[in-house]
């Protein structure tokens, strides 16, 4: 549902739950008084987050993402990486090489058991935002399995990045003191417009 709307809907509401409770305090109906308050009391919560919210459309999967976030909010990410500038074919390029215990990846592997393809953007996004980058929208598939090129093997590209076009690199990253090997970003490079 559209923000606006649901405002003016809550707001109507509002008004409503506050007739009610100076209704009900006015012919002291005391055993309607604690429901009465505690219905404007989150109408009024209600209110206050549509208010705030900066999503154009208020859905369940945005009011449950809000309060995960809220309640439940991520450990910042503690990334080390290295930063290079420079130009190649005449275009700009910036890249970040991460080291041995890069970012995690969420992959899936595919239907042919060749390619693994990004399933998840959001540990991507952290390292992005991290970084002072611009977010990715979605998930992309092994650059390889588009190509068909064995050179394409652990590579992903976003074609409608916002900068321009971002590539990511992926390696295996062994973390010794937890005994645990994971798929990581080796790197991220970001070719200009």
């Amino acid at each position: 549902m559209e923000a606006s709307t649901l405002k003016i809907i809550i707001l109507i509401l509002v008004g409503l739950a506050a007739i009610w409770v100076i209704r009900v305090f006015a012919k002291r109906e005391w055993e309607n008084a604690f429901r009465s308050a505690i219905l404007l009391i989150l109408l009024l919560g209600a209110f206050f987050y549509v208010e705030r919210s900066k999503a154009e459309k208020i859905t369940w999967g945005v009011i449950k993402e809000d309060f995960k976030r809220t309640f439940f909010p991520e450990k910042p990410i503690q990334v080390t990486f290295t930063k290079h500038e420079g130009v190649q074919g005449g275009q700009r390029y910036v890249r970040y090489y991460f080291g041995d215990l890069g970012p995690k990846l969420s992959l899936t592997l595919d239907s042919t058991q060749q390619y693994f393809h990004i399933k998840d953007v959001h540990p991507i996004n952290r390292v992005l935002e991290h970084l002072g980058l611009e977010r990715v929208r979605n998930p992309v598939p092994e650059l390889a399995s588009v190509t068909g090129s064995r050179n394409d093997l652990n590579l992903y590209r976003w074609d409608d990045y916002p900068l321009g076009t971002l590539i990511l690199e992926r390696q295996i990253c062994q973390d010794r003191d937890k005994l645990e090997s994971y798929a990581c970003i080796a790197s991220i490079t970001i070719f200009y417009r």
